[in-house]
């Protein structure tokens, strides 16, 4: 089986059985939100939680809750995703761009306090890969400058934050459960509100907010059936002595066109709010997904240790982190090493090779202003992705290291 970075890679067979009972209507599904509602509130200790249909929703849902208004200015930083910047132009307020690491790829505190003024009301902290941000320094800033906290934890999902520093500083904090995130419904979104000066807010807020009609909820347990059979044939060639039209690649096509899957980001911008709490559907997947969340990180961190001793210390990634949702390269020839990874049938991922991604044009409609973020303007145009799916095997892992090193040449930033 062919691993695909982006696609369902955290699903396994269970998911995949469990979809097509939903499908047949054979999975009893009544009870599945209060059931992931009890889930979480394990988890998060009981804290106001709110669930939505897709992570972007969950962030428009904190910036109300926290007032931004039109003109306000929203910190994030540069090389984020286009999701994040949707919810702040749906209020009229503006996203301001703050440069990166180059080892984490998480938010630089020290651009943070120049980006900050008179109008920034708060600021969403990224933490990009699974890298957690140093929260308690960005907590020292905005408590100096009267700003609130958005964590965006749209890359990691754990059963126990305790021995992290997520969720302690900051006012409200959002997490992602789409496809391509820790763990998946597909689609999905989860507010947790860790200010209780938010709490009242919040409830009112969430009791105007509409369900799903069922086709919308059932897209969800189709699009894991459609894809993994997608999966199964993407490099099938169609044709014979020739590689490039398959069958996998034909079904995407097939698919999207009927509107059966469609993309998770594109490069325009959704221009109207849009806001559904999470489906039983959903809520059915992801509890299941939950159950296996531990195994899930704990996979991950075995193939993060795999590539941590197999690629060469030049190329290797430089962070402690374990529970990498893709494992982060610099390269000064990506394109040339992913196509060599294609090769051999492992499709790689360059999250974020631009800005705003997936936007590689127009960044002023996102409020992109060209050279404010220089760090982050060279790192884009190195970065490559290695996958760390729940199904990838340990060989594996050490041929996609081997390719690398092979075909790689080593990245150096210098200022």
């Amino acid at each position: 089986m062919p691993t695909l970075i982006g696609s369902i890679p955290t699903t396994q067979a269970d998911d995949l059985e469990l979809a097509k009972r939903i499908l047949n209507g054979q999975e009893n599904l009544s009870s599945s939100i209060s059931v992931l509602q009890k889930s979480l509130e394990g988890i998060f200790k009981s804290k106001e939680m709110y669930l939505f249909n897709r992570g972007r929703e969950a962030l428009y849902f904190a910036l109300k809750t926290l007032g931004i208004n039109p003109n306000d200015e929203v910190i994030i930083q540069a090389m984020t995703c286009v999701a994040v910047i949707t919810p702040i132009l749906w209020l009229n307020a503006r996203p301001v761009y703050v440069d990166i690491n180059e080892n984490d790829f998480n938010i630089d505190v020290t651009d943070l306090e120049k980006k900050i003024t008179s109008k920034t009301r708060a600021i969403v902290v990224q933490h990009t890969f699974g890298n957690i941000s140093n929260m308690k320094k960005i907590s020292e800033i905005a408590r100096k400058h009267n700003i609130y906290i958005i964590e965006d934890c749209a890359h990691l999902f754990y059963t126990d934050y305790s021995k992290t520093d997520i969720n302690k500083y900051s006012d409200i904090s959002f997490f992602s459960f789409a496809q391509d995130k820790g763990i998946s419904a597909v689609q999905g979104g989860l507010v947790v509100v860790n200010n209780p000066q938010f709490k009242k807010i919040a409830m009112d807020l969430y009791l105007n907010i509409e369900d799903q009609n069922p086709k919308q909820a059932l897209y969800n347990a189709k699009y894991i059936q459609l894809w993994s059979m997608i999966k199964k044939y993407y490099f099938t060639p169609i044709l014979p002595f020739q590689k490039r039209i398959t069958l996998g690649k034909a079904l995407v096509m097939i698919f999207r066109k009927l509107g059966m899957i469609k993309q998770q980001a594109t490069s325009s911008v959704e221009e109207t709010p849009i806001m559904n709490r999470i489906s039983d559907v959903q809520s059915a997947l992801l509890l299941n997904q939950l159950k296996k969340c531990d195994y899930i990180n704990n996979r991950r961190e075995e193939l993060v240790n795999i590539y941590n001793e197999k690629l060469s210390l030049e190329i290797a990634n430089k962070t402690n982190t374990k529970h990498l949702l893709r494992y982060p390269i610099l390269l000064q020839n990506p394109i040339l090493v992913m196509k060599a990874l294609q090769n051999r049938q492992y499709i790689c991922g360059r999250w974020y090779n631009t800005m705003v991604f997936p936007m590689h044009e127009n960044l002023d409609k996102v409020g992109y202003v060209s050279g404010s973020c220089p760090k982050a303007e060279v790192l884009v145009k190195s970065i490559l992705n290695l996958p760390t799916n729940i199904d990838l095997e340990d060989d594996e892992a050490i041929e996609i290291a081997k390719i690398v090193n092979e075909n790689g040449k080593s990245f150096k930033f210098s200022n």
